[in-house]
């Protein structure tokens, strides 16, 4: 007879060789997924039997995972900022960095002490960082922004999952050109592609073969979107408006040097929990004919 615990033995030993970090997490996760079982729903049951059409989705889902596939892509749901979130081969996975830029931009947005401003997050993808907002400020005015309809497609139904309708508006413009090359957003938050191409073949197996490479790779340096996006954030931004940017590993200085080239102040930068230099932070400073 195949029991979870049988099926959950096997699974664990194909994604330990495969080898798949956590394979016992792993194995109960995919286990979970397929019977509509939480984790614990799996560990407590090792006696249940599973039916042929159970076994084959669950070997299935093994010989994925095994094979490189995300985990993430292959349950559909990503955990990030407390929320879940719906994920697909059309949008990168949330990661833990980017909570950081979320986290960051929501104690600039509560210290504003208003909660109508206007705020734009550029590269949107699955829209965890609009709709991490947008679930802190419900008063705000949003906008999603991204190339790839696909990505707002996600984006569009992460938003209905979250009951956030209607709170942020999901455009198709590459980067900020939706929007006119006046003053009129508050903040301007974007996690844009970041990778240089020559570094793409040195991600990991997961990420360079399953995730969307358009939403990896900027250019020889890396640098190419923040090129485009600093200088077209700035010429958007109300006086006293803050652009924040996640970067990649070495970049924090060559963009706080485009920020200052775009007459923005830099403010601060951000280390994520390995140290690195992760979130770029600017203001629009603000004139005195400004007020």
């Amino acid at each position: 007879m195949h029991t979870v615990a049988s099926t959950r033995t096997r699974m664990i030993e194909e994604l330990g060789r495969a080898g798949v970090e956590s394979p016992a997490l792993t194995a109960d996760l995919l286990i979970g997924f397929a019977l509509g079982w939480s984790r614990e729903r799996v560990l407590a049951h090792p006696e249940q039997g599973l039916d042929r059409e159970a076994r084959e989705l669950v070997a299935g889902l093994a010989a994925r995972r095994a094979g490189g596939e995300p985990l993430q892509y292959l349950t559909g749901e990503r955990e990030f900022y407390g929320r879940s979130f719906r994920v697909t081969p059309d949008v990168l996975i949330p990661r833990p960095e980017t909570e950081i830029l979320v986290e960051e931009a929501l104690g600039r947005m509560r210290a504003l002490g208003r909660p109508g401003f206007r705020y734009a997050d550029i590269g949107t993808g699955s829209g965890c960082i609009a709709l991490s907002v947008a679930c802190d400020f419900p008063q705000a005015c949003g906008y999603g922004v991204d190339v790839s309809p696909a990505a707002l497609r996600v984006a569009r139904e992460n938003g209905r999952r979250l009951g956030a309708d209607g709170r942020v508006l999901w455009v198709a413009a590459d980067l900020l050109e939706c929007f006119p090359e006046r003053g009129s957003l508050d903040f301007i938050l974007s996690n844009p592609p970041y990778v240089a191409i020559g570094d793409y073949h040195d991600l990991p197996r997961e990420v360079r073969d399953f995730e969307p490479r358009t939403a990896l790779c900027a250019g020889g340096d890396g640098l190419e979107v923040y090129r485009r996006l600093i200088p077209a954030g700035a010429a958007r931004l109300v006086p006293g408006g803050m652009l924040l940017l996640e970067v990649g590993r070495g970049q924090a200085g060559p963009v706080v040097r485009l920020i200052e080239a775009a007459g923005l102040q830099p403010e601060t930068v951000v280390d994520d929990l390995q140290g690195i230099a992760r979130v770029v932070i600017a203001a629009k400073p603000v004139r005195r004919s400004d007020g």
